[in-house]
């Protein structure tokens, strides 16, 4: 059965990274199945790229390091989903959902009535990459990319903290997910080690 990862923590924690990582691991441990990754990120970079009126919005608030409108960003993920999504696959989600209003729309993702699911993930694993705002800052800051500034990274982690870390606690606190916390500020290999640890017992 496929499995569902949804990756949260901080801007510069390593989501990218260890969901590459990922998808390596469970396409070698379950060849038949497949990954569908999506990152709302990647989606929004593509979106600032494109000639039109909503990118001519979006990239100005975006390049400040402020928070994207929710309607937008859970369409991003959802639009993905249904053009791409095939049956069957593993799913990784990453840095989605930001917001709690978002968490309500994403959760209609793999709940449907209760316990019946829309896509049949036999789990829905929350995997929370926990690092500081001082750890991610210098991250981000040190790998020189022209949206990373000081103050557009001082947003980020404030955004963090007054939206998202409320989604940890309660995806922390929901007996139908299993929920991860994992610590971001190790060696790669040994996030991702942690990880393959906890959520598979390997």
């Amino acid at each position: 059965m496929a499995k569902l990862f949804v990756f949260l923590g901080r801007s510069g924690c390593g989501k990218g990274t260890q969901t590459a990582l990922l998808s390596d691991y469970l396409k070698k441990e379950n060849p038949d199945n497949g990954v569908f990754y999506v990152s709302t990120g990647d989606e929004f970079r593509k979106l600032i790229e494109s000639d039109t009126y909503t990118a001519s919005k979006v990239k100005p608030i975006v390049d400040a390091g402020n928070f994207v409108p929710s309607f937008l960003a859970s369409m991003m993920w959802a639009n993905v989903v249904c053009r791409d999504y095939k049956e069957n696959q593993h799913m990784i989600v990453d840095g989605s959902p930001r917001t709690l209003a978002e968490k309500a729309i994403f959760d209609t993702l793999h709940y449907f009535y209760e316990e019946k699911t829309v896509f049949d993930f036999d789990s829905v694993n929350i995997v929370f990459m926990n690092v500081s705002a001082s750890w991610a800052t210098d991250k981000l800051l040190a790998r020189g990319r022209t949206d990373d500034t000081v103050e557009a990274v001082a947003k980020r982690m404030y955004w963090f903290d007054k939206h998202v870390a409320s989604v940890v606690e309660a995806y922390r606190a929901d007996s139908k997910v299993s929920f991860f916390e994992i610590n971001g500020e190790q060696s790669i290999e040994d996030v991702h080690k942690e990880i393959v640890s906890k959520v598979f017992g390997a």
